[in-house]
Parts: C-alpha cells; sequence; structure tokens
C-alpha cells in the first residue's frame, strides 16, 4: 500500500474512534444515565450489566467496563475505516475519469510523435 493510501485511512479510523468515544460517555452516556444515583435503589438489567459496574471506589455510580472501551474502540475503527475506504474510491474514480479521455490512438499519435523528433 502506498502512502497516500495508508494516511487517510489511518487518520480516518482515529477520527472515528475519537467521535465515537465523545459519543459514548458525553452523548450516550448522559442520556441512558441521567441520576447516577437513581442506582442505588433500582436493580440493573443485563444490557446494562455488560456495559456498567458499580465499582465501590466509584460511590456505587455507573461507571464503563472493559468491554464498553473495547466495544466503543472497535465500533470506531470500523466506522473510521468504512468511511476512510468509501472516500478512497471516490476519489480513485475521479482520478479515473480524468484520465478516461486519452485512448490507444491518443498512445499512438504521441509514439509517433516522439520518432519524428
Amino acid at each position: 500500500m502506498k502512502i497516500k493510501r495508508i494516511a487517510p485511512i489511518s487518520l480516518s479510523t482515529l477520527v472515528g474512534i475519537g467521535l465515537t468515544y465523545i459519543l459514548n460517555f458525553f452523548v450516550l452516556e448522559n442520556i441512558i444515565i441521567p441520576d447516577p444515583c437513581y442506582y442505588h435503589s433500582h436493580d440493573t438489567n443485563i444490557v446494562f450489566d455488560i456495559f456498567y459496574e458499580m465499582p465501590d471506589w466509584n460511590g456505587d455510580h455507573p461507571f464503563p467496563t472493559i468491554f464498553n472501551f473495547i466495544f466503543t474502540l472497535t465500533i470506531g475503527a470500523l466506522l473510521g475505516l468504512t468511511l476512510a475506504i468509501y472516500i478512497l474510491r471516490i476519489r480513485d474514480k475521479k482520478k479515473k475519469k480524468r484520465f478516461d479521455f486519452v485512448t490507444d490512438e491518443h498512445f499512438r499519435a504521441l509514439k509517433t510523435f516522439r520518432k519524428l523528433t
């Protein structure tokens, strides 16, 4: 792979990971857990237990699990990678369209011109 393909893929993947972490911990967490003290007196369901734990050191407030971190990282990387591949395909199609007007006749004429000079 060329550096012109590796750099956009890497940057897009990192941006995707960063955006999913921001979305997860600043937006979704505030929507899912508006009041962390609510869970002092209420039980949690299985889905909540997969993504959040209630450690004693955090005052029995919900805290993301390792699975939550890994899941967020994976989703962000996949979204960033998908976006990068989509952008690179569009870029490659545009580059190809620029050279579509050049045909074999043009190359033959160019070779003939070079022989004459």
